[in-house]
């Protein structure tokens, strides 16, 4: 997946995904870790390439890639 916005963009459009999370800046990357208390999600976006990774349990983390990739389309 890519996403070629701002950080401020893409905080927005993960908070559509209606799951709490908290971000933190990991050098090159920014990563969301989602709350779920569960899956151990996280999403990491590289700013320079604009990729974005999901990483997590894969029964949560496919469901959530497609919702992502959903509003990523418009």
């Amino acid at each position: 997946m890519l996403f070629n916005g701002s950080l401020d963009e893409l905080k927005l459009l993960v908070d559509q995904l209606g799951v709490a999370c908290h971000w933190r800046h990991m050098g090159p990357f920014e990563m969301a870790v989602f709350e779920d208390d569960v899956s151990n999600l996280k999403l990491n976006w590289w700013p320079q390439t604009g990729e974005l990774s999901l990483v997590g349990d894969p029964e949560v983390r496919d469901a959530m890639a497609a919702r992502l990739q959903d509003l990523l389309n418009g």
